[in-house]
């Protein structure tokens, strides 16, 4: 019964233990991320509070539409009215002279019946200012979005540099003492001990180098989100590009939202040239008024003055109304020629990004291909070390050599998945979907086998936009070229 009763506790504990930490080790998606950055981003809701300000503008813009009511109410403290002559109240009848300002309450109301087509002008630049805000939110939406999965694959990338590092430095130490052995065996040299712990050194050095850059990776991605990293799978990147530089610069111009906002800019500037235009017209107002005084005299304790009338002003000359307005028009060509260098800096930006965006795919398969040998060189390399044919020299150079190509393959992998990402926000497509379809673009997928790192962002057609593995057979049964950034996919195709 005792041995029994030991066995039920430790099961009980083990038990507890594997409940603890599965609640603990719960995998950290991109799409969690992004929703949380979405939710912290000072930048973004310092962008929604501008955007508010501009919504209050066009509410303003519709107001002055309506007519301007005011109350007046003017008591005076002390007054007394003097004439010259002396103005005697007469001993016999009434006086209807007037001794002290009286109290005057009066309500008046303006309606602007025409101004010019000031009002107008203005309502539509609020209008399409307020617009062109709406526009800058969603890029800087797009911004936050596309900082976080930078952020996130910055992490995974240090992560798997620094095991690198770690798997170079425990080789290079059991190459060490391998060598040590050696020399007491008088196998081996002082120069081949002393040179193995070298590279020892060189090792530690560059594996606290990428703890050092882990460490700042997650920070980043902690300033970012508000969160610690966990265990972060792979992200599934968004795939619906086009596969020519010229598609994607024309699907750019249509859905980046920083080229419609400069539009929409320019378009807000030309209508404030015209309302500087309203200078020059002549202006019409309705004007009522009910104004009474109260206390006018010995004889009159009210007099009620109702009027409505219409106001017509012609302007003839104002100093600096022309020059007002020929600056409201050249800061109107301004902003046209702004919006124009824009739209051109931003597409000639698209297209070199989906050149290098090529470049760097095509780097990364052969660097995939580099590592792949190196590996089949290392299995050659120990039969050879061990006849003889190779010395310490050697194995610590194809060793270094094969942690610098696994390095560099995952920095240029980061490079790939970055500039994916960055395409992808140039276009809008970058979202991060909580609660949203299967097909939503920010979906955690498992980690690929040892051999193959990652597998590659695929372009499919605007019209029909879905993931890698999203199940779109029309899209994967196109007979056109598609990015491809190491041969394994080409096999798995």
């Amino acid at each position: 019964m005792p041995v029994r009763r030991a066995r039920l506790e430790r099961l009980g504990c083990l038990l507890a233990i594997l409940a603890a930490s599965a609640g603990t080790v719960r995998a950290q998606s991109l799409e969690e991320a992004s929703a949380a950055a979405l939710e912290t981003s000072f930048v973004l809701r310092a962008e929604r509070a501008r955007q508010d300000g501009a919504e209050e503008r066009l509410r303003g813009a519709i107001d002055a539409f309506m007519p301007t009511v005011a109350f007046t109410a003017d008591r005076p403290l002390r007054s007394r009215i003097t004439y010259s002559p002396d103005a005697a109240p007469p001993v016999v009848g009434l006086d209807a002279t007037p001794r002290r300002a009286p109290t005057v309450v009066g309500l008046s109301a303006s309606l602007p019946l025409f101004d010019g087509f000031r009002r107008w002008n203005g309502y539509q630049s609020a209008r399409v200012l307020a617009e062109s805000g709406r526009l800058l939110l969603i890029g800087r939406r797009q911004q936050v979005l596309l900082d976080t999965a930078i952020a996130y694959i910055a992490v995974l990338r240090d992560t798997r540099i620094l095991a690198a590092r770690e798997a170079q430095l425990t080789a290079i130490q059991r190459i060490a003492g391998f060598t040590e052995k050696q020399f007491e065996l008088n196998d081996a040299t002082r120069t081949d001990v002393a040179l193995a712990r070298s590279r020892v050194q060189e090792a530690e050095a560059l594996r606290v180098r990428a703890q050092a850059d882990l460490t700042a990776s997650r920070l980043d991605f902690t300033r970012l989100t508000r969160l610690a990293p966990e265990r972060m799978p792979p992200p599934r990147l968004p795939d619906g590009l086009p596969r020519s530089a010229d598609a994607f610069a024309e699907l750019v111009r249509k859905a980046n939202p920083d080229i419609a906002a400069s539009q929409l800019e320019a378009e807000a500037a030309g209508y404030q040239a015209k309302a500087a235009l309203s200078d020059l017209l002549p202006k019409v107002n309705l004007q009522f008024s009910k104004v009474a005084q109260i206390g006018y005299s010995p004889v009159l304790d009210r007099i009620t003055d109702t009027t409505t009338r219409v106001v017509a002003t012609v302007p003839i000359y104002e100093p600096g109304t022309l020059p007002r307005i020929g600056e409201a028009s050249a800061l109107a060509r301004q902003r046209g020629y702004e919006a124009q260098d824009r739209e051109l800096a931003t597409l000639t930006s698209a297209r070199i990004a989906f050149a290098r965006r090529q470049a760097t795919a095509e780097q990364y398969t052969q660097l995939v291909a580099r590592i792949r040998d190196l590996r089949e060189t290392m299995r050659g390399f120990g039969i050879e070390r061990a006849a003889g044919f190779r010395t310490v020299l050697d194995e610590l150079n194809i060793r270094g050599e094969l942690a610098n190509a696994e390095v560099a393959a995952e920095i240029v992998l980061n490079e790939r998945d970055g500039q994916s990402l960055q395409l992808a926000a140039a276009a809008a497509l970058l979202d991060a979907a909580p609660g949203g379809p299967p097909a939503r673009r920010f979906e955690s997928v498992a980690p690929p086998p040892p051999p193959h790192l990652r597998r590659s962002l695929a372009a499919v057609p605007p019209e029909a936009p879905a993931l890698r593995g999203s199940g779109a057979p029309a899209a994967r049964a196109l007979p056109a070229p598609v990015l491809r950034v190491s041969r394994a996919e080409g096999e798995s195709r």
